[in-house]
């Protein structure tokens, strides 16, 4: 929202319209960073949710890999409060890896020192594999508590690498980036006969068997009410056992590498 890479102001009131109208719904979680619409779409968000109560939302923003250093990373946060309106982050991000010449030990240590003034609430990661996170913790007092990457029944590049089962049992919480593909997510057979089995729409099924595994929630962005509205009605029910199993196993063209952010990207990945 507010645009990609850079600032676009053309929909910025139906954006609020959509943001809010979540919000009125019990949507809580709001994730952003500081690399959408160069910060607007972080201005956004602190729009909307004035007035809400701060205490039962969860705002997520990121911190850009060129902002990783030591000052870098202490200067973005600030710059993210200032534009979200807040005195604190609920769950800050590291975008992806630091960039090649940033040691993970320093961007670690000024995410500590936020932590410590009070000014991020809990720390986490973005499309990252086993290996990398790992050295994320190493180099970190707090608990890593989540790893944002692309999975959807379609791609399943987490699931190869060994990323869902990791999280799942390392108490790290998946948070699934992309679920409907932008809305391209392929009608299938399968998910033609599960949506008539449940009574539910094809993405209301492919949403739940996202949010029906342990440790997974999902990020779908919308800003029309009526595909807010669809996307709620993943909730309160469950696919059975077997069909999460067949869904996991027969939907079609699984994608074992993301088109979009391949967690193998290159990084700097230090000792």
């Amino acid at each position: 929202m507010g645009g990609r890479f850079e600032r676009d102001g053309k929909h910025d009131e139906e954006d609020l319209v959509g943001i809010k109208a979540a919000l009125d719904r019990g949507i809580t979680h709001i994730d952003t960073a500081e690399a959408y619409a160069d910060g607007h779409c972080e201005e956004l968000v602190g729009q909307a949710i004035k007035g809400h109560d701060r205490s039962k939302l969860v705002i997520t923003t990121k911190v850009s890999a060129w902002n990783q250093t030591y000052d870098g990373l202490l200067k973005a946060c600030e710059a993210s409060l200032k534009r979200l309106g807040l005195d604190y982050i609920d769950l800050y991000l590291l975008h992806r890896y630091p960039e090649q010449g940033i040691p993970i030990a320093e961007t670690m240590k000024a995410m500590d020192r936020l932590v410590d003034k009070g000014l991020v609430k809990n720390i986490g990661v973005c499309n990252l594999t086993v290996n990398r996170f790992k050295k994320v913790q190493k180099h970190t007092q707090n608990k890593v508590v989540c790893n944002q990457v692309h999975y959807s029944l379609k791609c399943r590049e987490s699931e190869v690498k060994g990323v869902i089962e990791y999280c799942q049992q390392n108490d790290v919480f998946i948070i699934a980036w992309g679920p409907l593909e932008k809305g391209a997510l392929q009608d299938t057979p399968i998910l033609e006969e599960m949506s008539k089995k449940y009574q539910k729409t094809p993405y209301q099924v492919a949403l739940n068997w996202l949010i029906s595994q342990p440790n997974v929630v999902t990020i779908p962005k919308t800003t029309h009410t009526d595909h807010l509205e669809e996307n709620l009605s993943a909730l309160g029910w469950s696919l059975s056992a077997d069909d999460m199993k067949r869904l996991t196993k027969e939907f079609p063209n699984q994608q074992k590498v993301s088109d979009r952010v391949p967690l193998d990207y290159k990084a700097e990945v230090a000792p």
